[in-house]
């Protein structure tokens, strides 16, 4: 097959021009939010199994001060699965979801229905290792095209945001997410935070003053009670149009800005904005089309938030998410045998930023209380560059570096200081084989770099934080994945 590369060579121009970054060449809004009229019922779904093992992780033991009760004990970075929290390896069901799709009206109504069983964040309230739903619901929605250019949507389902968050689990190259995905963009919601603007007693400090500043102060949380899994319940205006080999994609979505078991979390909507442009490139079907992908979106709702240690006051937080990305898949030099996958993700994060655990343990004995830095102001930012090669239908390897700087900048206010920023850097190897075009097996292979870069008030908070940080290696990871 003979591949035009100067119209190649000036897609990547493009890509560089708009600092986008590659994904799949796939257009998500359109994927999920539409049926071929052709199309009446079908069944769809996907199974994960998988086996993690943070063999490279060690054990703190030279905390000091009220904090050296965790030495001993894992942190959260080196846990496995919500069901396996207190294990540092483990084999767990990781998805299993089944749904249906097709049409009411042929080419006017459609609708999308799932339900997910598996061990994530749907179906277990972060950092609480009891299951609290057997299965939930992660689609239910319904699409109508009556207004030429402008498609609705209306019901649950995935917010248009970044490539790896939003793509299907049939495309997912990797066994574990990004830092930064995980972290900040996947939202956990709690009631309120583990510092606030009264100290509550009993929470190891007494009356101290630990690093010259207030003790453990806000609502007590020590888990939260939803999780968004990329989703939300809401109303999508959105449509796409083909310019010769370009196809341009916008998506408007207002949502209810919480976890996809509740209703509102207050009278404000999310507003969820995404633009694509995709260059067409021959060959490749579905999640593997060959094209050049450019994108960007832009987040914005308000969270209300408890920030008294009785629990009756709150306020209201705004919470900002927004990036640019690109990928392209194909023959992309030339080459007539194995395909390329280049993917690169710049995105940034604005008030409530989930920090950690302020122990960085779950359940731990001291501390383990829920941070989150509400504030405008603090904020988080990732990037992601990955490859990909195709040898064959059977073969395919992968490899991917991801950087999370977390609080690189902070409020300003006295419980959010330079002292909480944490840089974590990954560089993934990565191998999938294909038993068929619907079964594979994924091998990963993670090293992991956690630093606090900043010293704290006192030496021995610097010595806790640098314990923590240290504390997190390697880990390595196998998935069997079949979707149908």
């Amino acid at each position: 097959m003979h591949v035009n590369r100067k119209r190649i060579a000036a897609a990547f121009v493009a890509a560089g021009l708009s600092s986008g970054g590659v994904s799949h060449a796939t257009n998500w809004v359109m994927a999920y939010g539409t049926e071929p009229a052709t199309s009446t019922h079908r069944l769809l779904g996907a199974v994960q199994i998988t086996y993690e093992n943070n063999f490279d992780c060690t054990e703190p033991d030279g905390l000091m001060g009220p904090a050296a009760v965790n030495n001993g004990r894992v942190v959260n970075n080196c846990r496995v699965g919500p069901e396996l929290r207190d294990d540092e390896s483990g084999l767990y069901l990781q998805n299993l979801m089944l749904g249906a799709r097709g049409n009411l009206i042929p080419d006017r109504i459609n609708y999308h229905v799932a339900a997910n069983a598996g061990a994530n964040v749907a179906n277990y309230h972060p950092y609480k290792t009891e299951r609290e739903y057997i299965a939930s619901l992660v689609n239910a929605s319904v699409s109508f095209n009556y207004i030429p250019g402008m498609r609705v949507r209306a019901g649950l389902q995935q917010k248009p945001g970044p490539e790896e968050l939003y793509q299907g689990l049939e495309a997912t190259d990797y066994v574990f997410l990004t830092d930064f995905v995980q972290r900040v963009q996947i939202e956990r919601f709690i009631d309120g935070n583990a510092k606030g603007i009264a100290a509550i007693p009993g929470q190891g400090y007494g009356s101290q003053k630990p690093n010259g500043q207030d003790p453990i102060t806000g609502n007590v949380s020590s888990h939260g009670y939803d999780a968004d899994t990329g989703r939300d319940w809401g109303v999508q205006f959105f449509d796409a149009f083909k310019r010769d080999n370009w196809t341009h994609t916008y998506s408007v979505m207002f949502g209810n800005g919480n976890g996809i078991h509740r209703g509102d979390n207050n009278s404000e909507k999310d507003l969820n904005l995404y633009l694509s442009s995709e260059y067409d490139l021959p060959g490749g079907k579905g999640p593997l089309k060959h094209g050049l992908k450019l994108y960007g979106y832009h987040q914005k709702g308000v969270r209300n938030f408890v920030i008294d240690a009785a629990g009756t006051e709150s306020q209201d937080f705004d919470r900002i998410r927004y990036g640019i990305g690109a990928k392209a898949i194909g023959h992309l030099f030339g080459e007539e045998r194995g395909k390329h996958r280049l993917a690169f993700e710049l995105m940034f994060a604005d008030g409530m930023i989930n920090y950690t655990p302020t122990a960085n343990a779950a359940d731990a004995l001291y501390g383990g209380l829920v941070q989150f830095a509400a504030e405008r102001g603090n904020k988080a930012k990732g990037i992601t560059l990955d490859y990909g090669y195709y040898l064959n239908k059977r073969w395919q390897f992968d490899v991917r570096y991801s950087r999370d700087n977390l609080l690189y900048e902070t409020a300003n206010t006295k419980y959010w200081t330079s002292a909480d920023e944490r840089e974590l850097e990954y560089t993934t190897l990565g191998a999938n084989y294909y038993f068929s075009p619907k079964t594979r097996l994924t091998f990963n292979y993670e090293f992991r770099t956690a630093t606090a870069p900043n010293p704290a008030a006192t030496a021995a908070a610097t010595n806790n934080a640098n314990e923590i940080t240290g504390s997190v290696g390697d880990r390595f990871g196998l998935r069997l994945t079949h979707s149908f």
